[in-house]
C-alpha cells in the first residue's frame, strides 16, 4: 500500500502577528501560554480550559490560540468570576516560584541538540519516540533545575494526518503551522531586527530565522529556513521532519 503527500495546505501567512488586548487583571495568561510549563502542569492546563472549555477544544488544546480568540464579553465575565480569578492567581503564584530559582552555578552548562522534540501536540516538531524521549529530557531538566540550552529545528509542515482515498490508497495530509498562533517567539537582534543564523552549506550560506521556545526554564531554539532571504530550493529544509528522502535531513 502506498502513501501519497498531500501538500495542498500551502501557507500564505503574512509576517504580522496579532496579540489578543487582555484585561490588566489578565495579562499573566499571556506569559503562562508562552511558556511550555503548561504541557507538564496539570493545574494550569485546567485553568486554560475552564476559561472557555468549548473554544479550548475548537483550538485545539492551544493556550495561545485561546487567548486570541476569547471574546470581550468572556474576558469581562472572568474578570469579574471571583473563583476563576483565584485559580489565576493560584497558578501563576505556582509558576513564578517555579521559575524563580536560580540554576545551581557549581553545576555544568548542557547544550543539547535533536532534530525533533516531543514536547506538546500543539507544538508539532515530532513524530516519534525520539522526539517524545528528548521533549521529557527538556522537561525534566527544568524540573531539575539544569543549565541547559537546547537547539532544534521550527518544522512549518510538522508531522503529516492519515486519510483513506476512495481506492484504500494512504494518503498523508501536511498541514502547515501559523507560527504566530504557536507558543513561541521570534528571537530578535540588538537593533530588534530578527535574528538570523547564516549556515554554510556547499558554495554558500543557507539563512535562519531563530525561534525560542520557554520549556520550564529551559530555552529552546529552533532554526527556520523557509524565509524569503533562501532560495526555492532552500526554503523547504525546515518544511518537514520526515521528506522521504535521506538528504532532507542531512
Amino acid at each position: 500500500m502506498k502513501i501519497k503527500a498531500d501538500y495542498a495546505n500551502d501557507p500564505q501567512w503574512k509576517d504580522l502577528a496579532i496579540k489578543s488586548r487582555l484585561p490588566e487583571e489578565l495579562k499573566c495568561l499571556d506569559e503562562l501560554a508562552h511558556n511550555m510549563w503548561w504541557a507538564w502542569n496539570h493545574d494550569a492546563r485546567r485553568l486554560f480550559q475552564l476559561l472557555d472549555e468549548d473554544l479550548y477544544e475548537k483550538v485545539g488544546q492551544n493556550p495561545v490560540l485561546l487567548l486570541e480568540r476569547l471574546g470581550y464579553d468572556r474576558k469581562q465575565a472572568i474578570v469579574k468570576d471571583k473563583t476563576l480569578m483565584k485559580r489565576v492567581h493560584d497558578v501563576y503564584d505556582q509558576f513564578r516560584q517555579y521559575m524563580d530559582v536560580k540554576p545551581d552555578a557549581t553545576r555544568p552548562s548542557v547544550a543539547y541538540f535533536s532534530m525533533e522534540y516531543g514536547l506538546n501536540q500543539v507544538l508539532k516538531i515530532y513524530s516519534g519516540g525520539l522526539g517524545m524521549l528528548a521533549g521529557d529530557y527538556l522537561k525534566e531538566a527544568s524540573d531539575s533545575n539544569v543549565d541547559m540550552c537546547a537547539v532544534g529545528f521550527l518544522y512549518r509542515y510538522g508531522y503529516f494526518k492519515q486519510s483513506l482515498s476512495m481506492d484504500g490508497q494512504q494518503i498523508a495530509e501536511y498541514e502547515a503551522q501559523n507560527f504566530n498562533s504557536l507558543p513561541i517567539e521570534r528571537v530578535m537582534d540588538e537593533n530588534g531586527n530578527p535574528l538570523v543564523v547564516d549556515v554554510p552549506y556547499m558554495n554558500y550560506q543557507v539563512h535562519a530565522y531563530v525561534w525560542q521556545v520557554n520549556v520550564g526554564r529551559i530555552k529552546l531554539y529552533l532554526l527556520d529556513t523557509d524565509n524569503e532571504m533562501n532560495s526555492e530550493f532552500d526554503k523547504p529544509i525546515t518544511h518537514s521532519l520526515y521528506g522521504g528522502g535521506w538528504g532532507e535531513p542531512l
